[in-house]
């Protein structure tokens, strides 16, 4: 009875655990111990918290940042915040009063290097109006709100700004005080480490769920799912492990770089259990010769798309450069998971085995009969057809603004300031062009009309200059006994807090206009406003030596978002079709496979231009990335018909690869699909963008590989296939 009841009881265990010190079990265990090695070690070393500076679209070493990396070397300047504090009467005592307890607040967070409003600097409100220098400075275009400037230092952190938020809000709507709209690079750059931090927490446990409930009802069983989720994971922490240890911090698309990862070991845990579940013998049999059959086109995939994150390597936006470094980690990262710590899951998991499809099974029709694949191939040619003037509808110049939610407090604040003076920095540095000094009447009179040329420009918003800051001294009563050079001297000293030095280099011949450049007033690029404000200079009689800040270097990103999406998709293409060659042999079938490729980025871009979708510097890798996760249904189904071409027609092997690589394209999309469509649960919109381009690519990935691939390389082949005859 005992005996009975011992045997009952072993045959009850659960399989993982009846098998003695085995092949399996040992690698089993040694899955388990290198994904747990991997967590800890993540928990110890890595740190999570977002690295977002003001100027987070360049690294301070880039190319692009010289100009203004010089201009801060000429013009010494803090960033600064801007706090539009609206008032019924501006002009009023009450708002004067309550405005002063605003910026002692302010100032007592004693974060701040300096604070300028309507009560800290003009002599009165009624003088700032008057004022050449302090009206377009602090008093809105409507007259219904005061600009508060908080200096503050590069190296200080988000704690200010939410400091600043907590009061403002206590101080919105009372007294004379209506609404504070915030502005300036240090709170949109808060702004965007707070999205990123609530989309990494959101997309972590969302993803986890989405895709274990995926995976299991796709193969019913707990264990393959648990394996997919496990492997997902372990190659996140150590893709972000590698990132720690070579030094790179986690930056703006660090949250995006992470679900690549994740949805990668996901597409190929697929590929690797279909082909498992198609395998004869017994597990473990079985798990070495689905690895041995996946692993090479897994590899081309992985290669396919490490290239793709190459090519953002040698671009000068740092955000790109660091989605580059880290896609090629990440990538490696997918695949050892997949292939190390995802197939002992498969051993002892109970997944029903599928039977195979027959080589020997008759077929009556080529694939180019099918119906289905006909009327899928005219429907990817119409699309091509349609989406391709859309790319020259492309906008990869978006305003700031654009990076947050349409009606958000955040985007209504933003817009407010925008409208009223502008958002966004942009300095000009000038010279006369014969080199002589600036600190006379004549060089005044010159710099001057320059001055108001420049507010005509409907993108300025506000322009503050050396220009204004003289005719504010100017109107001092004793100032008519001074002549100009000497007014400027007496603005350099200390007394003065060298005002005069945040417009004038010491040698006195390069002055610097700032500028407040509105994101939303003009239907021109910013490099077009850029050179519109250049000629004007010249026109005037001046040399531009340097132009930077923000609204230059977000000119300068445009032109790289575009220059890498056509560099680096031909790039992609060129070496896929070199990859398609090399694992075929058959020039005309690669062709085929090329042509198909090509279909994903062309609708993808042609679609973002005409539904009028902004690509940003987060939004745009997206579509080499939908590019690289898309090619794997390409090459999977590409090697599969041509191992079976070696023993069998066209015709079967097409049919043969198909049926079993069907299941397994159609699975890996729609997971890639589902996985991105998280990105839609996202309050941050360049993240939503990213997500939604890469399920359109994963979305024709599928069509195109079923439908059109079959299509194009019969018809490219036939010729070959009539002459054999």
């Amino acid at each position: 009875m005992a005996l009975q009841k011992d045997a009952t009881a072993t045959m009850t265990k659960p399989k993982i655990f009846t098998h003695k010190l085995t092949l399996p079990r040992a690698w089993f265990g040694l899955s388990i111990f290198v994904a747990t090695l991997i967590t800890l070690m993540f928990l110890m070393f890595v740190d999570m918290r977002p690295k977002i500076s003001p100027d987070f679209f360049f690294g301070s070493d880039d190319p692009d940042m010289a100009d203004t990396r010089l201009i801060s070397e000429l013009f010494p300047s803090d960033e600064f915040l801007i706090l539009s504090v609206e008032g019924r009467d501006i002009y009023s005592a009450g708002y004067y009063l309550d405005l002063s307890r605003f910026t002692d607040r302010l100032n007592d967070l004693n974060g701040f290097s300096k604070i300028i409003a309507l009560n800290i600097g003009p002599s009165s409100a009624e003088a700032a109006k008057e004022s050449p220098f302090w009206r377009p400075l602090l008093i809105s275009e409507t007259e219904n709100a005061t600009f508060v400037l908080a200096f503050l230092p590069r190296t200080a952190s988000g704690g200010l700004v939410s400091a600043t938020e907590e009061i403002a809000t206590s101080f919105a709507g009372h007294g004379a005080i209506g609404l504070i709209h915030i502005s300036g690079m240090p709170y949109i750059a808060e702004q965007i480490r707070r999205n990123i931090i609530s989309d990494a927490k959101l997309f972590s446990t969302v993803a986890l769920i989405i895709f274990a409930l995926l995976i299991w009802g796709i193969y019913r069983s707990l264990i393959i799912a648990l394996g997919a989720s496990v492997s997902g994971i372990s190659a996140i922490f150590l893709s972000l492990l590698i990132l720690q240890f070579t030094g790179q911090p986690v930056g703006i698309l660090t949250a995006n770089l992470s679900i690549i990862v994740f949805v990668l070991v996901q597409s190929q845990a697929i590929y690797l259990t279909n082909n498992w579940l198609r395998e004869s013998g017994d597990p473990t049999a079985r798990a070495k010769a689905a690895v041995l059959k996946t692993i090479y086109p897994s590899a081309w995939c992985a290669v396919t798309t490490l290239l793709g994150f190459v090519t953002l390597l040698f671009v000068s936006a740092e955000p790109l450069r660091q989605l580059g470094s880290g896609g090629v980690i990440g990538v490696l990262a997918a695949l050892f998971a997949c292939f190390i710590i995802f197939p002992p899951f498969l051993i002892f998991s109970q997944a029903k085995k599928r039977q195979p499809v027959q080589d020997t099974d008759t077929v009556s029709d080529h694939p180019k009969t099918n119906l289905k694949a006909i009327i899928g191939f005219l429907a990817v040619a119409g699309a091509v057809f349609v989406a391709i003037p859309g790319i020259m509808r492309l906008d990869t110049d978006p305003s700031l603004i654009s990076y947050f939610e349409s009606g958000s407090e955040i985007e209504q604040g933003l817009s407010n300031i925008d409208n009223n003076g502008g958002s966004s920095p942009l300095q000009i540095v000038v010279s006369q062009k014969a080199g002589a000094d600036l600190d006379n009447a004549a060089a005044y009179e010159k710099m001057w009309t320059l001055h108001r040329k420049l507010e005509t420009v409907s993108s300025v918003g506000t322009v503050l200059s050396l220009p204004a800051l003289l005719a504010e001294a100017n109107n001092h009563p004793i100032a008519f006994l001074l002549p100009w050079r000497e007014m400027v001297s007496l603005l350099s000293m200390d007394t003065n807090q060298q005002v005069v030095n945040n417009f004038l280099n010491s040698e006195r011949d390069k002055a610097l206009y700032l500028l407040r450049m509105k994101e939303t007033a003009s239907v021109k690029s910013r490099t077009e406003v850029i050179k519109e404000i250049r000629d004007i200079a010249h026109g005037e009689g001046f040399k531009v030596e340097l132009v930077g800040g923000v609204y230059a270097l977000q000119g300068r990103l445009s032109k790289l978002i575009s220059s890498s999406i056509t560099t680096g998709i031909i790039s992609l293409l060129a070496i896929f079709f070199l990859i398609s060659w090399l694992i075929t042999r058959k020039l005309l079938f690669a062709i085929a496979m090329l042509l198909s490729a090509s279909v994903i980025p062309i609708i993808s871009l042609g679609g973002a231009g005409w539904t009028a979708v902004p690509l940003d510097v987060i939004s745009a890798p997206a579509i080499s990335v939908a590019f690289g996760l898309a090619v794997d249904a390409l090459i999977h189904l590409g090697l599969a018909v041509t191992r079976k071409r070696k023993s069998m027609s066209v015709a079967e092997s097409w049919r043969i690869a198909l049926a079993q690589q069907g299941s397994g394209i159609i699975s890996a999309s729609g997971i890639i699909c589902i996985g991105f469509l998280i990105f839609s649960f996202s309050e941050f919109p360049p993240t939503i963008r990213f997500g939604m381009v890469i399920v359109v690519g994963a979305g024709l990935a599928a069509i195109v590989a079923l439908s059109a691939f079959p299509a194009l390389a019969s018809f490219l082949e036939k010729p070959i296939k009539n002459a054999d005859k």
